[in-house]
């Protein structure tokens, strides 16, 4: 269910962006089975081991990251479990297909390069990886229902298929991939000042907000100083617009005051996103929202449910008359994942 508002937001928003003329495009991602996989605008790719129904006590976090180019390596990453001795194996199928040391204590075992591709070609032809420790002992599994189809759409997207570079897809192409071409954003340093709304003029704002009737209860709304421009003082306002048991909405404004002292507030420009959980919204909306001043940067991060294993997270910065967006992740899955799939990235370059 979140996956499919995940992807209807994704949808909406790119076809309002492009309609400005300002559209940064995500990447996508998808599901076989088990797994789930996407990348970025840049060719990037993560492919994640999603928990089984049911308990997830011995469940294992399973991620398998490469970046674009031809010389990227592949990396997995195993997590998920605390290590009580020193040596570790890792079975597929019951069959031990590496074995190593770590230390005790430790949480995580990272594969890279040859060793990481060995692995991943191991993981493809199986059903089910298993970490134990040197005494045999289990320390958690995955499935691997899905993977190899998740590693072919890897392949794909990063242009390897069908060469010696890719994963799976094997060919004897010559060696192909992708390059990234991530964009610049130039962005002029802001220099933050202490004129900032007054009450009153917050609390007209409020009244006047299509999101009043969502306030209730006690509301907190913050108001941040984005400089001067050449007509006066600019403030950003996150606007109180309801919260639930993990999300906090906010209406985000930006400000400006006049030379006779007045506030005029007009809804934020965000060039992708700024929905929330509403594709309809009258006024950017973020979820969770946070502002950092010494980055012009303001970020949402939508759970899907408390547990944090699905929803969204994007980030934007502020370029003196809107906000752009500088990185994204998605988790359309709700089956236990805490690794989200990075799907866009801008380079940010502040200036004075």
């Amino acid at each position: 269910m979140f996956r499919a508002i995940i992807t209807s937001i994704l949808l909406v928003t790119a076809v309002a962006a492009q309609a400005t003329g300002l559209s940064p495009t995500p990447g996508k991602t998808a599901t076989f089975k088990d797994w789930t996989v996407g990348c970025d605008n840049g060719f990037a790719c993560q492919a994640v081991a999603l928990m089984p129904d049911g308990p997830w006590d011995d469940g294992l976090s399973v991620v398998v990251t490469r970046a674009a180019g031809t010389q990227a390596p592949l990396t997995i990453e195993v997590a998920g479990f605390t290590a009580k001795t020193n040596r570790y194996r890792i079975l597929i199928d019951g069959k031990v297909i590496h074995n190593g040391s770590i230390t005790i204590g430790g949480e995580s075992i990272r594969f890279v390069g040859a060793e990481g591709l060995k692995i991943a070609r191991a993981m493809a032809k199986g059903t089910l990886i298993q970490l134990a420790d040197g005494s045999g002992n289990k320390l958690g599994v995955a499935s691997l229902s899905g993977v190899a189809a998740a590693l072919r759409y890897l392949d794909a997207e990063q242009g390897r298929a069908g060469s010696r570079s890719a994963v799976i897809a094997l060919g004897s192409k010559k060696v192909a991939a992708k390059m990234a071409n991530y964009p610049v954003l130039q962005i002029r340093k802001m220099v933050p000042t202490d004129v900032l709304p007054d009450a009153t003029s917050l609390v007209a704002l409020s009244e006047a907000s299509p999101c009043a009737e969502e306030r209730f209860g006690s509301t907190q709304d913050t108001a941040y100083s984005l400089g001067e421009s050449g007509q006066g003082p600019l403030a950003m306002v996150m606007l109180n617009c309801g919260a639930g048991a993990y999300n906090f909405s906010s209406g985000i404004y930006v400000g400006r005051r006049d030379q006779t002292g007045n506030w005029k507030f007009e809804p934020a420009k965000f060039d992708f996103g700024a929905t929330g959980f509403s594709a309809d919204s009258k006024i950017p909306l973020l979820v969770n929202a946070d502002w950092d001043a010494a980055k012009q940067t303001i970020s949402s991060y939508a759970k899907g449910r408390g547990l944090g294993d699905c929803g969204s997270s994007e980030s934007w910065v502020w370029d003196g008359s809107s906000f752009r967006l500088t990185s994204a992740s998605v988790m359309g899955e709700c089956r236990g994942s805490r690794a989200w799939i990075p799907v866009w990235r801008a380079d940010v370059k502040i200036v004075n």
